[in-house]
């Protein structure tokens, strides 16, 4: 199962205004290019995907989250999946997209390639809807139920290593993608996230 067609069927599903939290690296990009939207924040960095989409999905609990994380990246904190499972989030589906290897950093292999399990690391951790799919067919109905059924929704994609070809170039850095993010926040609810900064003369 390749990680780019797990992507495809996910943006095809979602709707419109569902925030969207993303790690640096291929995951990033891939998504970017099927789903290029504000409500994407992108280009979060290593062992804080979880981290940061938990912020969120407590500081807007009506609307939907999605956070796309690695294995490599969630293994650098999981203790994030503890502190998930204690907010009773309503509103998330974490999707791990588990290709045992820092893609990114050369294709190391990673924990998940040997005796780690995420999806029971999460069950233990408290968050009790996980489960891992290693189907296109799989992945598609796990998805669909989670889109409809509230709560924390915890789902490992068992996909190869290796990105396409071709995809457009993800100019985008994860500070650029944090101010984005935030003035997408505050023009669809009507906050002020961002404030000026005032230089004395």
């Amino acid at each position: 199962m390749k990680r780019f067609e797990c992507l495809k069927i996910l943006s095809s599903m979602i709707d419109p205004k569902t925030i969207v939290v993303a790690n640096i690296g291929p995951i990033s990009r891939e998504w970017n290019a099927l789903r290029p939207s504000e409500a994407n924040l992108l280009q979060v960095n290593l062992g804080l995907c979880a981290a940061v989409g938990l912020g969120i999905s407590v500081s807007l609990p009506h609307r939907q989250v999605v956070i796309l994380d690695g294995d490599g990246n969630l293994l650098l904190n999981l203790a994030s999946l503890a502190d998930m499972a204690n907010q009773n989030l309503g509103n998330t589906i974490h999707v791990v997209l588990d290709n045992e290897a820092y893609e990114g950093g050369g294709g190391l292999r990673s924990a998940t390639a040997g005796k780690a399990d995420l999806s029971a690391i999460a069950r233990g951790a408290g968050v009790a809807q996980s489960g891992t799919v290693t189907t296109l067919e799989e992945f598609e109905s796990t998805v669909r139920r989670s889109l409809t059924g509230a709560g924390h929704h915890f789902i490992v994609a068992k996909v190869e290593k290796g990105s396409v070809p071709n995809l457009p170039t993800l100019t985008l850095d994860g500070k650029e993608a944090k101010y984005r993010f935030a003035r997408y926040i505050e023009s669809t609810e009507g906050v002020q996230i961002l404030r000026p900064r005032y230089t004395h003369i």
